[in-house]
Parts: structure tokens; sequence; C-alpha cells
């Protein structure tokens, strides 16, 4: 098995006070088992701001998520999140142009169905000021706040 080794750098991540949203970001390419880890950062840092559950997560830089990483969301981390977060996470994920391709495979389709059962609401977008806005109106339509 590979080892690896991911510099501290290729991720960083912050709650935002202003716009009630957390911010990720991932600057290169990591191995599934460092995203795990940088779920877990996330929902920890979700569940001491409130139960933050608007996430804007910028992937423009990380690998396509794996088959294996996309079950993992699905059977582990959408249950979590669901239990831990209570209402509906709405995460917001920012992607490059050449990702586009990806959001239209049945796989993909598969997972947003699967997440929705969760309550882990998934949208892709390739502008920041849009996913930002649509975090923005998840919040506004969203009665517990």
């Amino acid at each position: 098995m590979p080892t690896y080794h991911t510099p501290i750098y290729t991720f960083t991540f912050s709650y935002e006070n202003a716009t009630h949203c957390l911010l990720a970001r991932w600057h290169g390419t990591v191995p599934d088992a460092d995203l795990y880890a940088h779920y877990a950062e996330l929902m920890a840092t979700a569940e001491a701001h409130g139960h933050c559950r608007w996430w804007l997560l910028d992937i423009r830089a990380r690998s396509w998520p794996t088959p294996s990483f996309r079950h993992w969301m699905n059977t582990e981390f959408a249950p979590l999140a669901q239990a831990a977060l209570i209402k509906p996470l709405s995460i917001a994920y920012l992607i490059a142009d050449e990702q586009n391709e990806h959001i239209a495979q049945a796989g993909i389709q598969n997972v947003r169905h699967n997440l929705a059962g969760h309550d882990v609401q998934p949208a892709f977008f390739n502008s920041e000021a849009a996913a930002l806005a649509w975090l923005a109106q998840q919040q506004a339509q969203d009665p517990a706040g």
C-alpha cells in the first residue's frame, strides 16, 4: 500500500461569522484517508458553531471523489451529519470547469439522491458568488435559521 504525505496546507477551513457558513478549500490532491479526517474536522467545527449547516467546499484543486469516498459519504458521513446537525445540511461545492463532466454521471446522481435521504443537500457551482448566494437562499428558506 502506498504511503501518502499530505502537506498541511492542502486543506484550510474557517467558520465565517458574517455569513454563518463553514468555508473549506483543498489546495491540491489528497488521498481518501485525509478527506475522511478533513470532513471530521468540518463536522466538529460545525457542531462548535451552533450546528452550522451551510458549507461551501472548494474542491477545484482536489481530485474528483473516488467511488469509495462517495460510498463513505452515503453510508457514514450523511447519517452522522443528519444526527449531529439535526436539520438539513446544505453543501455548495465549488468546482472547476473541467469537473463539470462528472456532475451528470450516474454515480454522482445516485450520491445526490442518497444524500437527500439523510437531509444532506449538495449543489455544484463554478462561481463562488453563485455558491454563496445559494447558501444564503438556503438560510433564508430555513425557518430554524
